[in-house]
């Protein structure tokens, strides 16, 4: 997602949590969403007064650990926001997208202007998890119950089963990035096997068709700056050959339920 490019970049780079760091890098935007972040905590886990100034504690104490990130940090974290206003008014020249030796100069800008915000947002993502696991762990096992009509229950090491509040940054859906991180390898596995078997190809040979059709999107053909997608292009429109031409039905597991399905609908003469 972070290497889009073409007249759909913006909207698969919006599926990036605070993809230009301007949330993190910024002070007061970064204690803010944390301010939100802990009145969740209090509220999905109903907790009480003394629990809610021990959230209130623990903000307090990140807060300070960041202003010292900051502090640290403030020169680059200056020339950062500048370069982010630069960068957003190249972006806006649709003259610079045409010319190669400008877009070049663009993307080596971006370049630098990425490498200049790393380490000082990898820092401030390094207490964000520490963050979450203190928030989390306030809560009692009764409250943190995802199912509060029933008793808590106990995983195969007999630990609770508590309920987890994610930290999310503004503008973030219901599916995290990593998320979808941990999907993607189970999902190109199942789809691989079944069109090897033949097994619900038509369904299997689509899905893999539009996964690759997103992929083809994402470095859209011949937007100035983007890679090559021929391969997965070819791959897109052979799974999407396979899906309609009932391949699986004569050379593979579909042949099953198909020839049973026939024989069913067969009336004796």
């Amino acid at each position: 997602l972070a290497a889009a490019k073409g007249p759909f970049a913006s909207h698969f780079l919006s599926m990036i949590p605070d993809h230009d760091g301007m949330i993190r890098i910024d002070a007061k935007r970064m204690s803010d969403a944390c301010e939100a972040y802990g009145e969740k905590i209090k509220s999905e886990f109903g907790l009480n007064e003394d629990q809610c100034k021990e959230v209130d504690a623990i903000l307090t104490e990140f807060k300070t650990k960041r202003k010292e990130t900051y502090d640290q940090w403030k020169p680059q974290i200056d020339e950062y926001k500048n370069g982010f206003e630069r960068l957003a008014k190249l972006q806006n020249d649709p003259s610079r997208s045409k010319v190669e030796s400008l877009r070049r100069q663009q993307d080596d800008i971006e370049g630098k202007w990425r490498a200049l915000g790393k380490p000082i947002l990898a820092e401030i993502d390094s207490t964000m998890p520490e963050l979450v696991q203190k928030l989390n762990s306030i809560a009692t096992d009764e409250q943190a119950n995802p199912k509060p009509e029933k008793p808590p229950a106990k995983d195969a090491k007999g630990n609770p089963i508590r309920k987890q509040v994610d930290f999310k940054y503004e503008g973030e859906g219901p599916i995290s990035v990593k998320l979808v991180d941990k999907i993607i390898p189970y999902f190109d596995m199942s789809v691989g096997i079944l069109l090897i078997l033949g097994l619900l190809t038509p369904i299997a040979s689509l899905a893999a068709g539009l996964f690759l059709a997103s992929v083809v999107v994402s470095q859209f053909p011949g937007f100035p700056g983007t890679s090559p997608t021929y391969y997965q292009a070819i791959e897109m429109l052979g799974c999407f050959v396979l899906a309609f031409a009932d391949a699986g039905r004569y050379a593979g597991l579909d042949f099953i339920p198909w020839s049973f399905w026939n024989r069913k609908a067969k009336v004796p003469a």
